[in-house]
């Protein structure tokens, strides 16, 4: 291809390259300027030509080349190395540039030819040459063959480089002659329509009409040919030598790589056939001939035949693989011959490198499955022609055994001669094979269907290396297992990984008949050689892969149905399972398949088999298997009584056999026939070997053999491998659902003969093998899908094994049974079993004929399997559930406990299960034998589980109720009969039996099954009584519930009070330790069970009629419960008496509706009688007589009485109580009276005082906390807040008894400072004590926290107050005084209160009561008389209290705040007092202002208060009172500005006059400077006495505040009217200034301050203001009098 036409550059990239092209020119005409300038003339000849080429057209490029490539050979001729390099190099740009045509090619080849001739730059030289080869296709015919003469002859220098790199050269120019065959299109057709008519090789050249490249490639094969065979070349001219080694190398490569031009081409495939196979047969000659014998004892030795050449033999047998593999189908005759003398090339007195070839060739060829069936269908199957498949793997078998005894004999010192590397094994890890103590290691290890050569691969070696003794055995071992492999991929037209495109095919015509004759060419050969591979193989893997050989070709035996050599290799590999003397033994008797080993296997291999068992008992030093388990011979018939006393041993490769046989028979179940009884005979042997035993489903697993058996013993080892076995076991039986009727009838037939030796044994007592029972039924597990098939034979011979009487056979003969029952039921038949009469009956019938056996341990495993038919396919049993009851009630007591318990599973299942399922009939039948068991007295257990499946049936009777009641039942004597009842359905009765059944239970004798049974009544008529007729509810009532009531009051009162006996270790709570407790459970449960269903069908009892009596009789219940002396019952009664009283009133609303009058009357009647049961419970539950407190006082005087002796409610009882009262009161609000009020007040009294008892503190605890209301609290305090909110009410009928309200709110309110003493009984109900319960070690009552509930009093008690303050009865009744008064007991206590919280809302409260109340007072002041003198005393004492708070008491802030309540009192009398004094009594103001001037000045108090503690900190408060007084007193009144005369009923008969107001503010005015006087003499004492120490911060704040205090006085006297002031006060004022004068010493600033703002107010007294001149001598009797 040229430049131009192919380069596809551009003008640009063409002028480069001549410009380049011009530049080498003139650079090697510099060169050569001197020396040749002939060749400088050419130079400048072509660079002017190039210069002509550039300028025109591009092609022309193209045709200069040929006229400048003249100064480059010229230059090569020089035989200057420099100028030739140039040249050289210039000449490879050319070629790389593709402008090299035919002619040119030639001129570089004459070139390069003669300077190979004359050896210069020949690596240079096979560089060009492969570039001009290999850069395009212009090279071809003779200028071809002299380039390639050219390499040849430098591949035999003697340079190695060269020769190497031209060895190189030649293989890649060669494969490039063939490979432009392919280039050439119609190439073959061109071949083919070439009808040589003569052969190509008689003449000098190909034919002339063959393409091009096809006659070079013919060409140049056909003189390798001539050349190998030492001939001359027709076409490789020039050639001086060529090495027989490297022609069959060229050869080789060429027919491994261009098969295809071969295969397409007549002339190609003519040589192929006439002269290369001639070549191979011939140059095998040697080989053929040559015998290596050991030297003979006469000394005679026999003429030599030519000694075989390695190199060549090996390159040999490689071309001849080639030929095998690729040209087979076209040289079958000549492949006939190769592979005769392949096979024979094995024979023993062949060298050992030659056999180890042609090993390796045999390799290569069977791991191709098509090549043997080529071999088989061109050979074995032509009658004349060699067997080469049966020759081959026999040829195989013998070289094995012949390598096994010579290493023997070798090792032994049998055969003298070369020294051998045979030696006993010495590791355990070793992989190979062992004979008589010689070792051959496995050196050469393949993957599957892959061979791997050594010594074919020598291509560099003169000689073969010593070949190790074991690699024959090595690679034939291979060559067996990969030819099993490929007979089956044949067999089963496996296609191969890597096909080849000239395969044979084989038509399905063809392929039946060429397996057949395939086995028969191989089985004896292969058995013969995979025997002693078996017996000798010493490692697991190598084991593994021969078995697994054998297993696949007997499987494939059995496809072919070849029944002689299937069975033939299955008891090989049974009898490789045993040690041979037992193998012997045991298969004594099988005729079977001796004889054909007898006819079939060589002799050599018996030999070999006999010598190898004789090894194992050998020397000590030779090999010995290691035994991995050991056990006792299987009883048998067969075995002579030598076998039977002697251990079995069992090695690893036993096991691997068993493994084998397994996998055989797993995988290939179908083909085994009448094979199956020896399988099976094996497994049997080697199960009880190893100590399998039977479990669950038919699997065998490894059991813990006794202690006694000290001989037998499993390696841990293969302890971990028994559970494999076991799962192949397993998965053996499996495979059997897989296998046609016929094929599962051998099984089953073999399994019953082995079963019937067994149970033959187990009558002399001899422990019998399960194998065969076990794996029956396994095999009938897995093939349930045709169960109809095996059912009967199977399961009749399993009954009988059922009867037998070894105890071991009976065992698994009915689990067996059972088992397949159970299976057969779960199993998802074609045709539903649900719907299969027949099928059913079938499968349940073994079941039932296991009731007439009459060992019991088989009626235990019946009844466990009726349990687990039920738990798993109780669902189907349509036609079945007759005969199950009947085996479930066919138990009585006297069977035993076990037979009960499990018989009563089951009818646990039929009941919550598959009651749906069952027909109408037995729903009655199951009622009574659930009862039944609840009745027994053997089990306690199942007496509660038996009553909760009676609530299963109540569940399924309501879920079924359509079809339940749809459906009539013909006999009705099933069903009992209930008198009073008219007409009741079927449906009822049904219920009625199941609801009289548990009332029976209700009174059992056992509390566990009175409680059971009661909660299962009364829940099954709460889910389901709403379908029962109404009739039939009165039915219910009348003749179960009130009976069951009265039974239970009955008994209850009649149990003892003993304590129960706890047998065993059962510990009963104290709750529950006497008879009596016990029946107190029940009677709860009972109770309020009644109650509860009274409850939800009242409205429909109340439409029966007979209401009110029945109302009566439970309120009569549960009043008789409530005051019963156990708590637990009375309490219960509450919740019961509760659940009544809230029953949702929206039906009797819509009765009501329909029926108005008669409703109400029916209501006040009913409510009426429920508030006297109510009154009743609570007054005798509460009554805490004095009696009873006495008891109480003696337990905690002595300790010894128990709490037993009295009865004290407990918490939750009196807040259940309470919490009653609600749902009573709206109903009987009407026709509350105040009588009705008081005594419901006693009980709510009596029920706050009763004590705690200490058991009912966590029921306290855990709703409350310290701050918050006890639930018996919280409801009382509900109850009263319900009552006001009725008599508040607009035209409310009891708000008459708000006064009462009060007074119960105030006596509740009063707990909070003094609660209850329980020492004294209830009628000293209120005894003022501080203190709580006596703590008392041995009382086994608490104290109570009252506070909150006195607080929550307080508070609801203001909150009516202020609602209702101007109601008449309020007002009338003096309430407010009331509050007062209760008030004032924490405002007294003040900080001695418990809780600090007490008195601070005592405070606000009162304020809040006082803002709305003293409104009043004014208005109607004739029913507040009373009131003043408490509020005045209140006050002050809260105000300047007893107790004394520090600091460290409450804390700063606490005291500050205190301060501030105190300052909101005083803001109290400031706006709501004093601005109305003419309004309130006279003496009331009075005393106001007395409590202001005590509070205007702190240190004017008592004397005996601590300064440092207390009142330092009430400035503020000081200040206040300060400033109200003087606002009261001296500050013009504008409310009486117009002279209003003080309300006579207001001034007091010791306070008359018209100035009693004037008087008032004139002595506040007195009192204060007084104060002031005292204030400032004792600071100025004080302070002198001090010294240079200053006095406390508290004291300088004091007196800072009396100054300012007193200047404040002074400007507001000043301003002050007349009236206000008199004379003597402004005397007493002017009469502190000396005081004030002593004061200025002080060295507080602050002081100093204030004191000046006081001296600077006296500045206007200098001179006595005119206003006083006018003072009366009446002032000064006033004055005289407010002072003292």
């Amino acid at each position: 291809m040229s430049f131009v036409g192919g380069g596809g550059c551009g003008g640009q990239d063409v002028h480069k390259f001549v410009e380049a092209l011009q530049a080498d020119f003139k650079t090697l005409s510099l060169e050569t300027k001197k020396k040749y300038p002939q060749i400088k003339e050419a130079c400048e000849e072509a660079i002017s030509k190039l210069c002509t080429a550039g300028s025109s057209q591009q092609n022309s490029v193209y045709y200069t080349v040929n006229q400048i490539l003249y100064p480059l050979v010229q230059g090569c001729e020089t035989k200057d190395l420099k100028i030739i390099k140039f040249c050289l190099g210039m000449m490879q740009r050319l070629i790389t540039q593709q402008v090299v045509d035919q002619k040119g090619a030639l001129y570089i080849t004459n070139a390069l030819w003669t300077l190979m001739e004359n050896n210069i730059e020949e690596v240079k030289v096979l560089q060009t040459v492969t570039l001009l080869l290999t850069t395009n296709t212009v090279v071809h015919g003779d200028t071809l063959a002299k380039a390639l003469v050219l390499c040849f002859r430098l591949h035999y220098a003697k340079n190695p480089t060269i020769v190497n790199t031209a060895g190189a050269t030649i293989r890649q120019l060669v494969s490039l002659v063939f490979e432009r065959v392919y280039l050439e299109k119609d190439s073959v057709s061109s071949l083919q329509q070439q009808q040589s008519s003569g052969s190509p090789a008689e003449g000098e050249g190909g034919n002339q009409d063959v393409q091009t490249f096809a006659s070079d490639a013919f060409l140049l094969f056909q003189d390798l040919v001539q050349l190998v065979n030492a001939d001359q070349p027709y076409w490789l001219l020039g050639m001086t030598e060529m090495t027989r080694t490297f022609g069959l190398e060229l050869l080789e490569a060429v027919l491994t790589n261009f098969s295809a031009v071969f295969h397409e081409s007549n002339d190609f495939r003519l040589l192929l056939k006439e002269r290369v196979c001639a070549l191979v047969i011939k140059l095998f000659s040697p080989n053929v001939k040559h015998r290596q014998l050991p030297a003979p004892s006469n000394g005679n030795a026999p003429v030599p035949a030519e000694k075989p050449y390695f190199p060549i033999s090996m390159r040999l047998l490689r071309l001849v693989a080639i030929l095998i593999q690729k040209y087979h189908t076209i040289l079958v005759t000549e492949c006939e011959i190769f592979l005769s003398l392949i096979i024979k090339f094995l024979d023993p007195d062949k060298p050992a490198w030659q056999r180890a070839l042609a090993l390796e060739v045999i390799h290569k060829l069977v791991t191709r499955s098509s090549l043997i069936a080529f071999f088989c269908k061109s050979y074995d199957l032509k009658n004349h022609a060699t067997n080469i498949v049966h020759d081959m793997i026999a040829a195989m078998g013998s070289y094995i055994r012949y390598s096994l005894i010579n290493a023997s004999a070798m090792l032994n010192g049998q055969q003298n001669g070369v020294a051998n590397s045979l030696t006993a094994m010495s590791g355990s890890n070793q992989c190979g094979f062992m004979f008589r103590g010689a070792y051959l290691p496995l050196v050469a290890t393949y993957a599957p269907g892959v061979s791997k050569a050594v010594y074919l691969e020598m291509l560099d070696k003169i000689d073969a290396s010593n070949i190790p003794d074991s690699y024959g055995i090595s690679v034939g071992h291979a060559i067996l297992l990969d030819m099993t492999r490929s007979i089956g991929g044949v067999i089963q037209r496996t296609p191969e990984l890597h096909p080849s495109h000239n395969t044979a095919v084989i038509t399905e015509e063809e392929h039946k008949p060429l397996c057949l004759q395939l086995v028969n060419s191989s089985w004896s050969a292969l058995l013969s050689a995979f025997i002693p591979l078996v017996e000798t193989s010493i490692d697991e893997a190598t084991t593994e892969n021969i078995l697994k050989a054998m297993q696949n070709y007997a499987a494939l035996c059995g496809m072919l149905e070849q029944l002689q050599p299937r069975d033939a290799f299955i008891m090989a590999m049974c009898r490789a399972s045993f040690p041979p003397h037992y193998a012997m033994s045991i298969f004594a008797n099988t005729t079977q398949s001796d004889g054909d080993l007898r006819c079939h296997t060589r002799s050599g291999s018996q030999d070999l088999s006999s010598q190898f068992i004789n090894s194992c008992s050998g020397d000590a030093g030779d090999f010995r298997p290691q035994i991995v388990a050991v056990g006792t011979p299987l009883p048998s018939a067969s075995l002579p009584h030598s076998v039977m006393q002697a251990p079995v041993m069992l090695t690893n490769k036993n096991l691997q056999c068993m493994r084998a046989i397994l996998f055989l028979a797993h995988n290939n179940g179908g083909i085994l026939g009448t094979s199956w009884h020896i399988v099976l005979q094996t497994l049997q042997h080697l199960v009880w070997i190893l100590g399998l035993k039977p479990s669950t489903g038919g699997s065998l697993q490894a059991m813990p053999k006794p202690a006694v058996e000290a001989n037998v013993g499993i390696q841990t080892a293969v302890m971990a491998d028994l559970p494999v076995l076991s799962q192949m076991l397993s998965q053996l039986f499996e495979s059997s659902q897989y296998l046609d009727d016929v094929a599962l009838h051998h099984l089953i037939d073999a399994l019953c003969k082995l079963s019937h030796e067994a149970m033959e044994l187990a009558y002399a007592n001899r422990e019998p093998s399960l194998f065969a029972v076990a794996k029956l039924l396994e095999t009938g597990l897995v093939n349930m899908p045709r169960i109809k098939v095996l059912w009967r034979p199977l399961t009749n011979h399993l009954l009988e094994v059922c009867q037998h009487r070894h105890i071991r056979m009976r065992e698994w003969g009915v689990e067996a049974i059972t088992y397949l029952v159970k299976s057969a039921l779960q199993f998802k038949h074609k045709t539903p079993l649900k719907e299969n009469m027949e099928l059913q009956t079938m499968l349940l019938s073994p079941l039932s004929e296991l009731s007439t056996v009459l060992h019991a341990d088989v009626r235990q495993r019946q009844l466990d399997c009726v349990l687990q038919i039920l738990n798993t396919a109780g669902e189907i049993l349509s036609f079945g559930w007759p005969a199950i009851i009947e085996i479930i009630g066919a138990v009585n007591e006297h069977h035993g406990e076990p037979l009960i318990r499990t018989a009563f599973q089951c009818l646990q299942l039929v009941i919550t299960d598959f009651l749906t399922v069952m027909p109408w009939r037995c729903l009655p039948l199951c009622i009574s034998t659930a009862a039944k068991f609840g009745s027994q007295t053997q089990e306690l257990n199942i007496s509660l589980t038996a009553i909760g499946l009676m609530w299963n049936i109540s569940d399924f009777f309501n879920q079924n109720q359509d079809k339940l009641m749809s459906t009539q039942l013909q006999d009705v004597s099933i069903l009992p009969d209930f008198p009073g009842t008219v007409k009741m359905p079927q449906f009822d009765k049904l219920w009625m039996c199941l609801y009289a059944k548990l009332g029976e239970l209700c009174v059992d004798l056992r509390p566990a099954v009175r409680k059971s049974a009661g909660q299962t009544l009364f829940s099954t008529i709460s889910a389901h009584g709403s379908l029962l007729n109404p009739p039939t509810w009165q039915a219910l009532v009348w003749q179960v519930l009130f009976p069951l009531l009265d039974n239970v009051r009955a008994l209850s009162s009649s149990a003892s009070n003993e304590k129960v006996d706890a047998s065993g270790n059962i510990l009963i709570h104290h709750s529950r330790n006497t008879a009596q407790k016990q029946w107190a459970e029940t009677q709860v449960l009972t109770l309020s069970g009644v109650c509860r269903v009274f409850n939800t069908k009242r409205e429909l009892l109340q439409m029966l009629g007979d209401f009110e009596r029945a109302w009566s009789l439970i309120l009569e219940f549960i009043q008789n419960a409530a005051l019963s002396k156990n708590g637990e019952v009375s309490l219960a009664a509450l919740k019961s008496l509760q659940e009544i009283m809230y029953h949702n009133t929206a039906e009797r609303t819509e009765r009501a509706l329909k029926d108005p009058q008669t409703a109400q009357e029916q209501d006040e009647e009913i409510w009426t009688i429920a508030w006297n049961i109510w009154l009743s419970i609570g007054m005798e539950s509460t009554k805490m007589s004095t009696s009873t407190s006495a008891k109480l006082q003696q337990q905690n005087s002595n300790g010894a009485e128990t709490q037993e002796d009295f009865y004290i409610p407990s918490q939750a009882f009196l807040t259940a109580l309470i919490q009653i009262f609600p749902a009573i009161f709206q109903h009987i609000q009407v026709k509350f009276t105040a009588a009705d009020f008081d005594k419901f007040c006693t009980v709510l009294t009596n029920a706050v005082c009763i004590p705690v008892q200490t058991d009912a503190v966590p029921y306290i605890m855990s709703t409350v906390s310290d701050t918050l209301l006890t639930p018996l609290h919280d409801g009382i305090l509900d109850c009263m807040e319900l009552i006001q909110k009725e008599a508040t009410k607009p035209d409310s009928h009891i708000s008459q008894l708000i006064p009462a309200i009060f007074r119960q709110l105030l006596i509740f309110s009063k707990f909070a400072c003094a609660p209850p003493t329980f020492q004294q009984s209830v009628e000293h109900k209120y005894a003022k004590s501080s203190g709580h319960y006596a703590n008392n070690a041995s009382v086994e009552v608490v104290s109570m926290n009252y506070i909150p509930f006195g607080e929550k009093s307080i508070s609801i008690c203001v909150k009516l107050y202020q609602t209702t303050a101007t109601e008449d009865s309020v007002v009338q009744e003096q309430i407010l005084h009331d509050i007062v008064k209760a008030l004032r007991t924490p405002l007294a206590m003040k900080y001695k209160c418990l809780s600090s919280s007490t008195w601070k809302l005592a405070i606000s409260s009162l304020i809040s009561v006082l803002h709305t109340g003293l409104k009043v007072a004014r208005a109607k002041p004739q029913h507040f008389a009373s009131l003043w003198d408490d509020l005045a005393d209140t006050l002050d004492k809260f105000l300047f209290p007893a107790s004394v708070c520090t600091i460290e008491d409450r804390g700063l802030e606490e005291i500050v705040l205190d301060e501030t309540i105190d300052c909101q009192v005083i803001e109290l009398l400031r706006d709501e007092v004093l601005p109305h004094s003419h309004e309130m009594p006279h003496q009331f103001i009075m005393q106001i202002v007395v409590l202001l001037n005590k509070g205007s000045i702190h240190s004017a108090s008592d004397t005996n208060i601590c300064y440092e503690s207390d009142w330092k900190l009430r400035e503020i408060f000081a200040k206040t009172c300060f400033e109200t007084l003087l606002q009261f007193s001296l500050l013009e009144d504008h409310a009486n500005t117009n002279n209003n005369r003080l309300n006579a009923n207001v001034l007091t008969a010791g306070a008359a006059g018209a100035g009693g107001k004037d008087f008032a503010g004139r002595l506040a005015v007195t009192a204060l400077l007084h104060r002031f006087q005292e204030v400032l003499k004792r600071f100025n004492d004080d302070e002198r006495q001090s010294g240079k120490c200053p006095l406390p911060r508290f004291r300088l704040s004091e007196i800072s505040f009396v100054l300012k205090a007193i200047a404040t006085l002074v400007v507001s006297m000043k301003k002050a009217p007349a009236s206000k002031v008199n004379k003597p006060a402004w005397d007493q004022l002017i009469g502190l200034y000396p005081y004030l004068v002593d004061c200025t010493t002080t060295t507080s600033p602050e002081v100093s301050r204030s004191l000046r703002e006081a001296l600077l107010q006296y500045t206007d007294l200098l001179q006595a203001p005119r206003s006083c001149s006018a003072a009366t001598s009446n002032d000064n009797v006033i004055q005289s009098n407010g002072q003292e």
